[in-house]
């Protein structure tokens, strides 16, 4: 009689469950220190190459790190006082929002109440806490960013040894495998991943900002800019960021002036969805990350439990890491298996 039964040993699944709740209790109590950490080791892969360009170059080493760095500062600057200069606008107009969004809330419940009948009592003490709940959920996203600003320098620190240390940091890598060549392949592709998404998802952010403001402004949509550098970042989360950013968009746009800028707004964000999936993202990006779906959904997920809006960011990069590893360990195929998309 054949033996039914399957043939994984109960220790070593203890012993998994055991690793990865570790692990992911490490990373949460210590986020403080690790997030950092990443963070710097993500940003110092991007800086590499335009370092080994400007070594290219001619140019020594320490001059090739430093104009790197200020590339990379220049850059932050921009994109902040952007950001910032936007999100300034928007606070100033925050009461006239506040205000416009409870009248439309509770127009919008008075006509629930007579035409679906909805025993919706208090409606308007509950639609004030709505928009306050809405309030603390922006306030959340905004002490996450600045959480990681708030260790702004220790994370450049970081960067500045983490490049200046390149080889010694690779040796290391080297001497715990008992294959370098193989660890050589596990690291170079690694850092491949890393630098080829997000440099490919910045390029798309670009794009969807382009498309975005022009068809907000033509469509004299209020606060186009702002709107539109909200929604391109968030593309940067793969499946949620679009939903999240748009819709925000789409809900500012509404409860500030209306239907009308609600449904040009959701019609550009459509029409520029289509284009990114089928057009930006094959042509910019193509398969480097080929990683599935509900793993990516739930890696997100994770990463932002843990690490709020930056681990959801970083999620894609780190989970296409973590397969490389997979394929080049042995015994750790079955787990590359499962991250990896397969063609149906």
């Amino acid at each position: 009689m054949s033996d039914s039964k399957i043939s994984i040993s109960g220790n070593y699944l203890i012993k998994m469950f055991l690793i990865v709740g570790s692990i992911l209790t490490i990373f949460y109590i210590g986020s403080g220190i690790i997030l950092p950490l990443i963070v710097a080791a993500i940003i110092a892969i991007l800086l590499d190459k335009p370092n080994k360009k400007l070594k290219q170059w001619g140019l020594p080493n320490w001059l090739s790190i430093t104009l790197s760095i200020i590339l990379m500062i220049v850059i932050f600057v921009l994109l902040t006082w952007l950001i910032s200069s936007q999100i300034n606008t928007m606070a100033g107009d925050w009461p006239t929002i506040k205000e416009k969004a409870t009248e439309k809330l509770n127009g919008f419940s008075q006509w629930a109440s007579k035409n679906l009948n909805w025993n919706y009592k208090d409606y308007i003490a509950n639609n004030k806490r709505l928009i306050e709940k809405a309030e603390s959920l922006a306030g959340f996203f905004l002490s996450s960013i600045m959480g990681l600003l708030s260790q702004a320098l220790l994370i450049f620190v970081y960067i500045v040894l983490l490049l200046m240390q390149k080889k010694m940091f690779i040796n290391f890598f080297k001497k715990l495998s008992s294959n370098p060549s193989a660890m050589t392949s596990l690291l170079r592709n690694s850092a491949q991943i890393i630098s080829d998404y997000l440099f490919g998802k910045a390029k798309i952010m670009v794009f969807l900002f382009g498309i975005y403001y022009l068809g907000f402004s033509l469509g004299s949509v209020p606060y186009a800019l702002f709107l539109a550098v909200f929604a391109a970042l968030f593309s940067i989360i793969p499946y949620v960021g679009n939903i999240i950013g748009g819709g925000i968009a789409v809900i500012l746009s509404f409860l500030y002036s209306g239907a009308t800028p609600a449904l040009i707004v959701i019609g550009v964000i459509s029409v520029t969805q289509l284009v990114e999936n089928y057009i930006l993202t094959p042509w910019i990006i193509g398969n480097e990350t080929n990683l599935n779906p509900f793993i990516t959904v739930f890696g997100i997920i994770l990463f932002s439990a843990l690490w709020g809006i930056v681990g959801a960011i970083i999620a894609l990069p780190i989970i296409g890491v973590l397969n490389v590893i997979f394929e080049h360990t042995k015994g750790m195929e079955a787990y590359a298996y499962l991250i990896e998309k397969k063609e149906q």
